[in-house]
């Protein structure tokens, strides 16, 4: 092989790498944009990344809370495809994917833990949970109906927006949350402020 053809092999496995790369993150992307574009006519308000007390003595980290009409919005992302079996009371869930089967924690628990903290903070507000998994996951023995794929979440908001009344008193409620949440082990900085 001349030193010519070894750098032509070299560069085309760089390119070919690089473009699985792209593709991969392009996926992500359209993912988080889609989502975006859901989540859009419903938030008032919203942070990602936060870290609240937990109301016994810790912390625990709120992945994305939204401020809507309706009260408070938490929103956990699993980005997993296959096909997904759990339900709300079983400890491990099940994601089968290309013949394998790989097991996690029931993403319940947490959203709720989280929401159980926020209504600590936040008395007499409606707060929602939403664990949003891929538009590719496949829930074949029904999901939970906190649940959502990503191809269901606008109708499942749709029905959470219809069913509850507005609430006046969730913009204070929620700069008490931004007084008392830290986001990079500091204050949250709103509008220029801490």
């Amino acid at each position: 092989m001349t030193q010519n053809t070894y750098i032509l092999l070299i560069v085309a496995i760089f390119t070919v790498i690089i473009l699985i790369l792209l593709l991969i993150n392009n996926r992500k992307v359209s993912a988080v944009r889609q989502m975006a574009t859901i989540l859009k006519p419903y938030i008032l308000d919203e942070i990602k990344d936060i870290i609240v007390p937990d109301g016994i003595g810790g912390l625990l980290e709120i992945e994305h809370l939204i401020l809507f009409e309706q009260g408070l919005l938490l929103i956990e992302t699993y980005p997993m495809s296959g096909n997904m079996f759990g339900a709300e009371t079983i400890d491990q869930w099940t994601q089968l994917i290309d013949g394998r089967s790989y097991k996690f924690a029931n993403p319940l628990r947490h959203i709720r833990t989280s929401r159980q903290a926020l209504m600590i903070l936040a008395p007499n507000i409606p707060i929602f949970c939403r664990v949003v998994f891929n538009a590719d996951s496949i829930f074949p023995k029904g999901k939970p109906d906190e649940v959502s794929v990503l191809s269901s979440l606008s109708d499942d908001l749709s029905k959470i927006q219809s069913s509850t009344i507005k609430m006046d008193q969730s913009s204070e409620v929620w700069q008490r949350i931004m007084r008392i949440a830290r986001k990079d082990g500091q204050a949250v900085q709103r509008d220029g402020e801490l």
